[in-house]
């Protein structure tokens, strides 16, 4: 990961490195015809765990746009208002979506050059939700738990998981990589002197991010200035950043 000093799409763009690393090991152990581990159950604890860290991943980054207004956000909490201290994603990704309605990235599709310095973006094929990230989120967790071997519901629960662990993994991991393979992160202006952050407010930034090719660690960010067309997704691109 970058140094804490890093700008922020610079945190953006190493958490992407690595959420493109654990999906490639991920998809690597699911395409292997021998279990890499020896047995398939332990693989899939692998991949639930690489599964678990992506959410994570993309959650610590989604802050990165709007870090000030997250961090103003949490400052009203009478306890542990640090956000540099926060670890449970689930309640981070419920935080992000009180801030911005952009919290999560966006899927894009295709790329269509409008005229000089404005492109169009097609909406991507599947739709970020919250409710889908806290859940796979979980469900990842409920895989690396050993369960108890005192409680019959417990064990009960346990086969259940191991039965659906392999259809349920392509499933999320198959979701998880058509929103972040190709998307854009969206950060609104905000004045922590003026604004509170709650507040509406308009896009400052679209960070548009290509993962590219699976077998490398290449991850390719256009920087953008958001224009204002409600009924479009487009951007003007200014800087693009190095792998």
């Amino acid at each position: 990961m970058t140094d804490p000093k890093s700008t922020a799409h610079e945190r953006y763009h190493a958490a992407m490195v690595e959420v493109k690393r654990r999906l490639r090991a991920v998809t690597r152990i699911q395409g292997a015809k021998k279990p890499r581990t020896l047995t398939l159950d332990t693989d899939n604890e692998f991949m639930w765990l690489q599964v678990r860290k992506v959410v994570e991943l993309v959650t610590f980054a989604s802050i990165s746009s709007d870090e000030t207004r997250y961090a103003a956000l949490r400052a009203e909490a009478k306890d542990n208002p640090d956000y540099t201290r926060d670890w449970r994603v689930g309640d981070m990704l419920k935080r992000l979506a009180k801030i911005t309605r952009h919290f999560l990235p966006i899927p894009i599709g295709n790329v269509q050059v409008v005229n000089e310095g404005r492109w169009h973006f097609d909406a991507g094929q599947e739709k970020q939700t919250l409710e889908r990230f806290v859940e796979i989120y979980e469900r990842a967790g409920e895989h690396l738990h050993v369960p108890n071997p005192f409680g019959e519901a417990s064990l009960v629960r346990h086969h259940e998981l191991l039965v659906t662990s392999r259809a349920q993994l392509v499933a999320d991991v198959e979701y998880l990589t058509n929103v972040l393979w190709t998307h854009a992160k969206v950060g609104l202006e905000f004045d922590p002197h003026t604004s509170e952050p709650r507040d509406a407010a308009n896009p400052i930034s679209a960070w548009l991010v290509r993962l590219g090719n699976l077998d490398n660690d290449d991850v390719h960010i256009v920087l953008a200035e958001g224009v204002d067309t409600p009924a479009n997704h487009e951007a003007r691109p200014s800087e693009e950043a190095a792998p």
